[in-house]
């Protein structure tokens, strides 16, 4: 039986969570796999009543985080704070022996069949695809083909499996990956010309030999 760790860092409206969490309970899981939760509660004590089937820890990173009804408003400590909670993620997805890591921001509802396809993809690391509109009406999704977000072909709006150059958010990830060492640490003579955590985590993986995939079978 092959493990599955699905799995975020938590910092979230309760509505939302909760939402997030229908997904997580209506997805269809093949045979011979079992899955298993774990957040790290970063300063949202008031959703821990709501978590069900999961375990978490709790943890205060200190920082300032803002949103608007469009817009997260990162900063830099934000994007190195979310860092440590995924590597955290990853420590658990290690020690309690899971095989796989599934990486679910809570802010996304997933399709029922995600992670019946991105087990099927059978990629060392393969996200699934969503989009999302900005007030300015542009679209962007999460993946792109090199530097802080460029290149997302319009092919990726088609059914289909696909190389990037970097990816996060919605992440399948086989633990040899991990057990390469790659990580969300932050590479420490890259600052502001490649902002995010995920970033850091995609040229890690590169580096170690790791493609990167984008399905858009479930978006």
């Amino acid at each position: 039986m092959k493990k599955i760790l699905i799995t975020a860092p938590l910092r979230q409206d309760t509505d939302i969570f909760q939402a997030y969490q229908e997904g997580l309970d209506a997805l269809e899981v093949p045979e011979g796999y079992e899955v298993g939760r774990y957040f790290v509660v970063n300063n949202c004590n008031e959703v821990i009543p709501f978590i069900h089937g999961a375990k978490y820890m709790v943890m205060d990173t200190g920082e300032e985080y803002e949103k608007t009804g469009n817009d997260h408003l990162w900063t830099l400590d934000n994007m190195w704070k979310m860092g440590e909670l995924r590597n955290e993620t990853i420590r658990e997805a290690l020690d309690s022996g899971y095989d796989y890591w599934l990486s679910v921001d809570t802010d996304i509802v997933l399709d029922p069949w995600t992670l019946y396809r991105l087990l099927e993809a059978d990629k060392d690391i393969v996200s699934e695809i969503f989009w999302t509109q900005a007030p300015n009406g542009r679209y962007w999704c999460n993946a792109w083909m090199v530097d802080q977000a460029c290149g997302m072909p319009e092919d990726w709006k088609k059914p289909g499996l696909y190389r990037c150059g970097m990816t996060g958010a919605l992440t399948l990830v086989k633990r040899k990956v991990f057990e390469a060492g790659v990580s969300y640490e932050r590479i420490p003579n890259i600052s502001q010309a490649l902002r995010g955590e995920d970033r850091h985590f995609c040229i890690r993986a590169a580096c170690a030999g790791f493609e990167l995939w984008i399905d858009s079978h479930c978006p």
